[in-house]
């Protein structure tokens, strides 16, 4: 159920203009009977903004939240695995969040994101890949790949011209008990 709400509300987003996001949000929340929080957007570059992202998942209360990027890294990795991989580190076993990051609109090489959660690098060491050392090295791709996590966006209104902006949208629920 979370996994297809992020999906469901990351389309009806990307698929309108960015000035109308909260809204949107806010409208697909509550449909879901979820809180909605719109946090704005992300400034710092993917790694640091992955320690904010999952903080503000973390201490937030129950519900959706939402924040938007306009990355220009170029020749690196792309911006939204860079985010999940960071943010996949940092959420290891904080069973109730799921984060969901890819781009939104825009004109770019990079049309994947992907979709973590607390269980995203116990799977990447079941691969055989160490997290931290990965990250550092720029592989976040085939980290996150080797997890399950990536995911491809299909963008409909991509307009030629369009600001290239990314989505991160996470949710906080009442994961069940494991036993």
């Amino acid at each position: 159920m979370p996994r297809a709400l992020l999906l469901s509300t990351f389309a009806a987003m990307a698929s309108e203009p960015a000035t109308s996001w909260p809204q949107i949000l806010e409208r697909e929340a509550t449909r879901h009977s979820f809180a909605a929080r719109w946090r704005g957007a992300l400034h710092e570059q993917p790694p640091t903004a992955a320690i904010r992202v999952a903080h503000a998942l973390e201490m937030g209360g129950p519900g959706l939240q939402a924040w938007s990027a306009s990355w220009r890294l170029p020749g690196e990795e792309a911006p939204p695995l860079q985010l999940a991989a960071a943010a996949a580190a940092l959420l290891a076993g904080r069973d109730g969040l799921l984060l969901l990051v890819a781009p939104a609109s825009g004109t770019d090489e990079f049309d994947s994101g992907a979709l973590i959660d607390a269980d995203s690098c116990a799977r990447m060491a079941v691969a055989g890949f160490d997290a931290e050392t990965e990250i550092r090295l720029g592989n976040c791709g085939e980290l996150l790949a080797a997890a399950g996590d990536c995911v491809t966006i299909e963008r409909s209104r991509v307009q030629a011209g369009d600001a290239l902006r990314y989505l991160v949208l996470g949710i906080k629920w009442h994961a069940p008990a494991r036993h």
